[in-house]
């Protein structure tokens, strides 16, 4: 400052704005000023303090700092809130509001708190210990005091700043409040917007749940397919099931109109949203909303209302209609009944009595009052229904006018001429003609006078009568008991095509029903991935089952049945034997769908029994069972064809159409044997791979006597017996030790010892014996005896030859199988030593199997050379000399 006022003085007059002037002594400087404007230190009456006007001074920035703070703050939430968006939930907006509640009390304390501090600094400034002022005055009476009291100018200029920050605070107090009245306002609204729209979510809920629980609840269709109208036994059940019916139905009108007076309160309470909102136009919020959902309300009460009642007056309806239909059927029953019980031959008086109960029965029918069922709102099942009866009963008020007609004509009076009647002459007993007649007791006791000649003569006559009556009447019998025979055979046939009919019809019930289904998208999402996955082995070839039965085999049957041909030559039973011949590989389909049934169970029972989608599939269709008793159906039908034959058999006369029927009957039954040897080799466990690649089942042996011997050449060095149950597939021979748990229902079968069919070298006799066979191989050798009575009925000795028979026809396959791959293999590899091996190979084997050669030089000469060819191979290849011996097989 010293430095600022030299230079000052240095400087030229005319650069100063104003008059300086410098004083050099305290007396000049009083000259210039008062002693009232001095402090102390310099003659005047000032009590000014340096530090104590710094510390005041610092103590106002910081309060202007903290207010300007505090003014931001302010701004940074009011934008905050300003620029939310509020949430959709009641928890949300309950959380949002509370936060913002929260900040705002922050800012109120803060405020209060500046407050608080600028009025002590104030009294402080005014030399007040004690404010004698309460916080909550207005700053404007302060700065009044501020005004009138004779302060110090240093001391005033503090106490205005301090004056103007308490100003500034009271103002931002005020702004607070203003934005919080109206945030609050449109919290609060939103709240109550969140609260209507969840109670509405759960109303909504609670209705469709309503709306859910009405259709499952039986319905006019639903009670109808049940119903019979022909039959009275099961009009009972009809009936209280219907009334069980309305019985859930009011309990859940009774719920539905709680329901009710809850969704027209809600629907009340958001209309008071609305009008509440319509007060304040500035800040409506939410009406859009309100008013759809207040109009949802009503319809969903009207509709699940007017579904109740409907519902409710249709079974009310069906009720009284199988009330009444069961009347009419009544009736019709006992129409039916006196037309049967009354003959058409009576005499007058007992056509009379007929004639009146016949029109006394017609009578009754008015009193059934037919025309209550002609009603135009009556829906359309119940009126097909209706229609059926009325034909009925047209049905039987026609035969019983027409029977009336009859017994009309019986009851009229006879007048028959009355005709004179002349004795008859007497006639001698000797001229009685007996011959050509069967004589009874009386007849010959009144002929006893008559002589020997006459009664020898007419004895020799009744013989020969009696032969030729005994003849025709056996001519006769066996006309009857053939007409039987071929109607019993009729009879089997219709079962067969009728029982036929209903598996076809079963089985695209299944699909269409079930299969399906799978495909529709909005029952496709509800299932579980594990369901759709394993829907191929749920249902296994089950379409192509049913494909072959429906196009192929039932319009065989159906054609059969339909032609007259085959009917009235009596060759039906042939054509039916035919038609098993002929689609015998088609039967192959069920050895698939047995091979996969036991996965199916299993995946029924893990992931489909129970589960919803099925449950309604199953409530739809009306069946009883569930989904895995109808998938049984396939191997229930496979095993009735037997029995059809056999009965088919039972009731045919003609020998050369039994030899077809029994034809056609070994087909099935050697069908049903496949299929048990492949049921059974579902059960075999312990295998280390998968049996799948191991080709169909051939054959099984059960309780095989086998012996195991290792051979060296000829010579046997040791022998192992035990029991094994065998099985052929394509590929190998599995020996396998059953296991049996003891109730006769699980059996398995444990995995022992492999054969593969490519090593075995030789399969026949041992010595001769046909009720055994023998398999060679490289250093063993399997000796198998077959018990005595197998499952199948057949000798040890046929069983033996069938066992010796398939192996080799396997030993063939496989060989021609490996022989091919081989070649395949080699055209592949364009080497020149592989050329030559084939090519030696193939002669070797054409000469070997040439039967036409006669020459056994030739024939030698061949050998010798193959098998100089074959040892130089074996050195280079081992493969083939493998090959060889499969080809001397």
């Amino acid at each position: 400052m010293q430095r600022a006022l030299s230079r000052i003085t240095i400087l030229n007059e005319i650069t100063c704005i104003h008059r300086l002037i410098v004083c050099r002594t305290l007396a000049e400087l009083h000259e210039h000023l008062d002693a009232s404007q001095l402090s102390k230190d310099l003659g005047g009456t000032i009590d000014f303090r340096l530090f104590e006007w710094i510390e005041r001074r610092a103590a106002i920035e910081k309060l202007t700092q903290s207010i300007h703070e505090l003014s931001e703050m302010l701004l940074v939430f009011i934008k905050q809130c300003d620029e939310i968006e509020f949430p959709n939930a009641v928890d949300s907006t309950q959380q949002l509001l509370l936060q913002h509640s929260t900040q705002k009390n922050e800012l109120e304390q803060e405020l209060l708190r500046i407050k608080t501090w600028g009025h002590s600094l104030l009294c402080i400034i005014r030399q007040q210990h004690k404010a004698t002022a309460s916080i909550s005055n207005h700053f404007a009476d302060e700065v009044n005091e501020i005004h009138d009291l004779l302060l110090a100018p240093d001391q005033a200029a503090h106490a205005r700043a301090c004056a103007n920050a308490l100003t500034h605070v009271d103002n931002s107090e005020c702004i607070l409040q203003q934005f919080w009245c109206l945030h609050e306002a449109r919290l609060n609204r939103c709240l109550a917007l969140r609260h209507f729209e969840q109670r509405f979510k759960e109303v909504q809920c609670i209705f469709i749940q309503l709306q859910n629980n009405l259709s499952q609840l039986p319905d006019i269709n639903t009670s109808l397919l049940r119903f019979e109208c022909f039959r009275t036994d099961n009009n009972t059940n009809i009936r209280e099931e219907i009334d069980q019916t309305l019985i859930q139905l009011d309990d859940l009108s009774q719920r539905t109109q709680t329901m009710i007076s809850q969704a027209t309160l809600l629907a009340n309470d958001g209309l008071d949203l609305i009008m509440e909102q319509q007060k304040q136009q500035s800040m409506a919020y939410g009406i859009d909303s309100i008013e759809p959902k207040c109009q949802e309300l009503d319809e969903m009460k009207r509709n699940l209302t007017g579904q109740i009642d409907e519902k409710r007056h249709n079974l009310k309806l069906l009720r009284t209609y199988i009330d009444k239909l069961e009347s009419i059927n009544d009736w019709c029953t006992r129409g039916k009944d006196m037309l049967a019980m009354h003959p058409i031959h009576l005499s007058n008086d007992k056509a009379s009595r007929s004639l009146t109960e016949l029109e006394h029965f017609l009578s009754d029918l008015s009193t059934i009052n037919l025309d209550e069922l002609q009603d135009t709102s009556t829906p359309e099942p119940l009126r097909s229904m209706i229609n059926q009866v009325f034909n009925r009963v047209n049905d039987v008020r026609d035969l019983c006018g027409k029977r009336c007609e009859q017994l009309r004509r019986l009851a009229l009076p006879i007048n028959r001429p009355v005709q004179r009647v002349h004795p008859l002459p007497l006639q001698q007993t000797e001229s009685l003609n007996l011959i050509g007649t069967t004589t009874s007791l009386l007849q010959q006791q009144m002929n006893e006078h008559l002589t020997l000649a006459d009664n020898d003569h007419n004895l020799s006559s009744s013989s020969s009568s009696s032969n030729n009556n005994n003849s025709t009447t056996l001519s006769e019998c066996m006309i009857t008991h053939n007409a039987k025979m071929d109607k019993k055979q009729r009879h089997v046939v219709t079962e067969l095509l009728v029982t036929e009919q209903v598996y076809v019809e079963e089985l695209r019930t299944i699909i269409e029903g079930y299969m399906l289904k799978f495909d529709e998208p909005e029952r496709y999402r509800y299932l579980p991935p594990a369901i759709i996955q394993n829907k191929s082995v749920l249902f296994s070839n089950l379409p192509d089952i049913y494909a072959f039965h429906a196009t192929s085999f039932l319009r065989d049957l159906q054609q059969i049945y339909d032609d007259p041909s085959i009917t009235n030559t009596c060759s039906i039973g042939s054509a039916i034997a035919a038609c098993f011949i002929k689609r015998k590989s088609n039967f192959k389909l069920y050895e698939q769908y047995v091979l996969n049934k036991s996965q199916s169970e299993r995946i029924w029972e893990q992931f489909c029994a129970g589960h919803p989608f099925f449950t309604k599939i199953q409530q739809s269709l009306g069946h009883r069972l569930p989904l895995d008793s109808y998938l049984l159906k396939p191997i229930q039908r496979i095993t009735q064809y037997q029995l059809l034959l056999k009965e088919t058999i039972k009731y045919t006369r003609n020998e050369q159409e039994c030899l077809h029927l029994q034809a056609a009957l070994r087909v099935m039954l050697n069908i049903l044997s496949d299929l048990n040897d492949v049921m059974h080799s579902t059960q075999i466990v312990g295998y280390p791979d998968n049996l799948n690649t191991l080709g169909r089942v051939h054959l099984r042996g059960e309780n095989c006597l086998i012996s195991k011997e290792k051979r060296r050449g000829t010579v046997y060095t040791r022998t192992k017996t035990s029991t094994r149950d065998m099985f052929l597939f394509d590929r190998d021979i599995l020996l396998c030790k059953k296991k049996d748990e003891g109730n006769g229902k699980s059996v398995q079968y444990q995995f022992k010892e492999l054969i593969r069919i490519i090593d075995i070298a030789v399969c026949t006799h041992p010595k001769n014996d046909r009720n055994k066979f023998e398999l060679l191989l490289k250093d063993w050798s399997y000796i198998i005896q077959l018990p005595n009575n197998s499952s199948n009925g057949d000798k040890a000795e046929e069983t033996s030859v069938k066992w010796i028979d398939t192996i080799k026809s396997c030993v063939t396959q496989q060989t021609e199988q490996r022989r091919a791959e081989m070649k395949q293999r080699s055209a592949s590899l364009d080497h020149p030593a592989y050329a030559h091996r084939r090519h030696l190979q193939h002669r070797a084997t054409v000469t070997i199997r040439t039967p036409d050669s006669d020459d056994p030089d030739d024939e030698s000469t061949t050998l010798s050379q193959f098998n100089e060819t074959t040892k130089m191979n074996n050195k280079r290849n081992p493969k083939i000399s493998i090959n060889n011996s499969i080809a001397r097989l």
